[in-house]
């Protein structure tokens, strides 16, 4: 039986916490974690030192009132920085309590993630055509669009679009109904459309909110405690993304699209700290697994981080480095290497030849000022990168 998609959620927005455990909103401060060593890692101390450099600078300009950077290898924790506050009058950014909307990265940590599961538990395949399971997707040539077309951006669906409607659900059905600008597979376009849609699929192949699934298989196994979607306008632990609208935007999404989605859509809205994103992209680099708590299928990781054939530089959600001084990789990181953007000021790196990752979280819409954030990107994956001393040891990545 299909489930409908978005299923359950108005009970989760009317169970969303409200912070009221310190001025700030702060909760307790989770037990204190340990980082790994540089040396431990194999890393360079004076490199993490002029990465953090590269961040305090683009603050000092006046790029975003602050930032949280978290950096390793493998399986290690190496850093975990915040600088600067999270706005003007602010609190100081805290990488384990400070909350970021990601923006994008809902793209790869959130609905990426889910369809990787489904592929794992023989729920989706990646060249089912997306009507198998949304019949709703109806228009000429959208039988020929597959999941793994929506997973590269070659679906020929625009890149956004106002569809409107008066509830979230009215807005999900609108957006499935917006037709291809190009054929299926013809093209690559970058789609906020084509994972709102991705998000649905899988939603209707889970059975259950994505939301849910992503709890219980990813972000509770991995100690991800404040990672979510919906964090509640005003959220006090939240950067806001938009100094003139103050609170409207700490703790709602700042995408339109997800907005009129209620929050949860498949191409934005999920929040997160830097901490917690370092959590993450550990166990990407470590090939699925992190200390012991499998995730996914270090098979699983290759297939999904791999550049697709006619795509570009996309892989399965993923995106790999495009040519020197384009994108966000910088020119240090290995050709296998993958990671993805936030609009928000957001990104993560990952290295699988060096282990090496980078976690960024920064508000550079905060103060609609002009930014330099895909050489800041750059500039710290390549500072990362010509970090890597020794061999370090390496974690996992078998299955």
């Amino acid at each position: 039986m299909h489930v409908p998609a978005l299923l359950g959620l108005a009970a989760f927005l009317h169970a969303a916490p409200t912070d009221t455990t310190d001025p700030w909103g702060m909760p307790p401060r989770l037990p204190s974690h340990e980082l790994s060593s540089a040396a431990a890692a194999g890393l360079s101390a004076a490199g993490l030192l002029r990465a953090q450099d590269a961040v305090r600078d683009e603050i000092s300009r006046g790029s975003f009132p602050g930032a949280a950077l978290a950096v390793g290898r493998w399986n290690h924790v190496v850093l975990e920085e915040g600088m600067g506050r999270v706005g003007a009058g602010g609190p100081l950014v805290d990488p384990d309590r400070t909350v970021y909307d990601v923006a994008s990265l809902s793209k790869v940590v959130g609905t990426t993630t889910a369809v990787m599961l489904l592929v794992e538990d023989g729920k989706m395949s990646l060249d089912d055509p997306v009507q198998a399971y949304l019949p709703e997707f109806t228009g000429i040539n959208k039988e020929r669009v597959t999941i793994r077309h929506l997973l590269t951006h070659t679906s020929g669906l625009p890149a956004g679009h106002d569809g409107g409607g008066a509830t979230p659900q009215e807005a999900l059905l609108r957006l499935l109904r917006v037709p291809l600008v190009h054929s299926p597979g013809m093209r690559v376009e970058y789609s906020d459309l084509g994972f709102v849609v991705l998000f649905a699929a899988a939603e209707r192949a889970a059975g259950e909110p994505l939301y849910r699934l992503l709890d219980r298989r990813v972000f509770e196994p991995l100690g991800m405690l404040s990672t979510s979607y919906v964090m509640g306008e005003g959220c006090r632990r939240c950067a806001g993304t938009s100094r003139t609208r103050g609170d409207a935007f700490r703790g709602k999404v700042h995408d339109p699209i997800s907005r009129r989605l209620g929050g949860i859509g498949g191409n934005a809205g999920l929040f997160s700290t830097a901490h917690d994103l370092a959590r993450f992209a550990a166990m990407m680099a470590n090939g699925g697994e992190l200390n012991g708590v499998r995730i996914l299928r270090a098979s699983t990781v290759r297939a999904f981080t791999q550049r697709q054939p006619g795509t570009g530089t996309r892989a399965l959600g993923w995106d790999t480095p495009g040519a020197p001084g384009t994108g966000a990789s910088g020119t240090r990181v290995s050709d296998r290497s993958f990671g993805h953007t936030g609009f928000t000021g957001t990104s993560i790196w990952i290295d699988p030849d060096r282990g090496t990752w980078v976690v960024l979280l920064a508000n550079r819409t905060y103060e609609q000022r002009p930014n330099r954030m895909q050489s800041l990107r750059r500039a710290l994956h390549d500072r990362v990168a010509e970090s890597v001393s020794s061999q370090g040891s390496y974690g996992g990545g078998s299955e």
